[in-house]
């Protein structure tokens, strides 16, 4: 009986440690908000990043000036090697196009190497609310290093209920040119608007600088749950500059494990 006593003990113990084993608790993902993202002057990557989550973009602006046709084609890839941090790397292009035949020649280029970091310091579910800071440099190639940009920037982002969304992206910029002492360029703001139905969206951003002020609505639609495309018009309120377009394609890859 004792034998028989002590094996329905030894199986209660073993039986109890592995329903431990079992019941590991599943990590508890951080607070993230959705935000409606500005697609002219979009992010380093979205407010509240996860770990693992990245995504690719390519796109170009085209405009027409002086008898040029210009495109502004570039490529992007960001991603979040840890919560709430956004790392971002974007080569821009120029290509040059005359529209008439006066000797002129099409030329292609590397514009600048771009490398930006983003941290989204607070999520406040209660208020849909996150606020962001970040950083901007930006090397620009021409025949070498021939400048060096830098932008620090802030974000405050916020939804009015299910479908509207605001954000508000600000930063002050400095140029040093090659030889030369750094000198400001002065502050950028820009505000943006947009009515969400899941993950399509219309809306407008306003953009103010001290030399200039534009208007870029836009329209985003998705082909895929993981492909999205944007279409941006950009309209200059103090004449300027010429109108152009802009598209973007943004390609989110499956999380890695």
């Amino acid at each position: 009986m004792k034998y028989l006593l002590l094996i329905l003990l030894c199986w209660k113990a073993c039986t109890a440690v592995a329903q431990d084993t079992t019941q590991v608790p599943t990590p508890v993902k951080p607070v993230k908000i959705s935000h409606a993202e500005p697609l002219y002057l979009d992010l380093v990557r979205d407010l509240g990043a996860r770990k693992g989550e990245r995504e690719w973009n390519v796109g170009t602006s085209f405009q027409r000036k002086a008898g040029v046709s210009q495109w502004h084609p570039f490529i992007e890839y960001e991603f979040a090697p840890i919560n709430r941090l956004g790392l971002e790397v974007e080569i821009p292009f120029q290509v040059q196009k005359p529209q008439f035949e006066d000797g002129r020649r099409s030329t292609v280029s590397v514009q600048s190497l771009k490398t930006s970091v983003q941290w989204t310091y607070a999520v406040i579910e209660r208020w849909q609310t996150s606020l962001a800071v970040g950083y901007t440099n930006e090397l620009e190639l021409q025949r070498g290093i021939s400048a060096e940009c830098g932008f620090p920037f802030a974000v405050a982002a916020k939804r009015w209920g299910s479908h509207v969304h605001t954000l508000l992206y600000t930063a002050w910029g400095g140029e040093k040119q090659a030889g030369q002492s750094l000198r400001s360029t002065g502050y950028q703001v820009n505000l943006a608007v947009h009515y969400v139905v899941g993950k399509a969206f219309v809306g407008a951003e306003w953009y103010n600088d001290p030399a200039e002020h534009i208007l870029r609505p836009q329209v985003r639609f998705a082909l895929k749950k993981n492909l999205l495309v944007g279409l941006v018009s950009s309209i200059s309120l103090t004449h300027k500059a010429p109108v152009s377009s802009f598209i973007r394609i943004i390609y989110e890859p499956k999380r890695r494990k």
